[in-house]
């Protein structure tokens, strides 16, 4: 029965390699830095990029942390409910700046509270990236690889401040309130803002492909 099993998953996996071991040979290309040292080029994009935003952004990943933990608490919510124009008597125009129309009222049908939103958003993480995951790396680099998985959060939280910034910025809200957005939007519009709309619909393309894929593969075959 062992012997049968251990069977069909090499296959399975013989197959997989066979269509996508050429992408993630590309992915985890490793950069030689001399004979022992040797970095996979997407390591150095990811955490080059975080670094890039922990600098830009004024390490707001450790001084806007008294500001995450006071909007989960919900001490913003009222600003988000009546506005702050009625709640402090600003009379600056709302016009284009999408403020009013899309002010949260956390008592209607469908919205849920900052707290809630965190909750959601850590039950699609807490699982595959900090149990799975650091199994994984353990498992290949030793030890050590803790000290660097806890530095790459640390920076990737950066990242995520730029990536929702994003994502609200660009976003699109319908006529019935729906809110529209995520990376597809703001990499075709951000993107168009610079004078380069057609490679941002490749790349918004692009990653609604890749995204399905890691569903599958991150999400379920892991």
């Amino acid at each position: 029965m062992t012997f049968a099993q251990e069977s069909t998953s090499e296959k399975i996996d013989a197959i997989f390699k066979d269509y996508t071991g050429w992408f993630v040979d590309a992915i985890f290309y490793e950069i030689s830095f001399s004979e022992t040292y040797k970095i996979p080029w997407v390591l150095i994009v990811l955490i080059g990029g975080a670094l890039f935003f922990t600098i830009y952004f004024k390490f707001i990943n450790i001084t806007g942390f008294r500001m995450a933990i006071r909007v989960v608490r919900g001490q913003y919510e009222d600003i988000e409910k009546h506005g702050a124009d009625t709640l402090y008597g600003d009379n600056t125009a709302n016009e284009g700046e999408n403020i009013i129309e899309t002010m949260r009222d956390d008592g209607a049908d469908g919205e849920v509270s900052h707290f809630q939103a965190l909750t959601a958003a850590l039950s699609a993480t807490v699982g595959l990236g900090n149990i799975a995951g650091v199994a994984v790396a353990l498992s290949i680099g030793g030890p050590g690889a803790t000290f660097w998985m806890i530095v790459a959060g640390l920076l990737g939280m950066a990242s995520k401040f730029a990536e929702c910034t994003l994502g609200v910025k660009y976003r699109d809200v319908g006529e019935d309130g729906t809110v529209y957005g995520g990376p597809m939007y703001y990499l075709t519009k951000g993107l168009k803002s610079k004078g380069m709309g057609g490679f941002g619909k490749v790349l918004a393309v692009l990653f609604a492909i890749f995204v399905i894929g890691g569903s599958f593969g991150g999400g379920n075959m892991f």
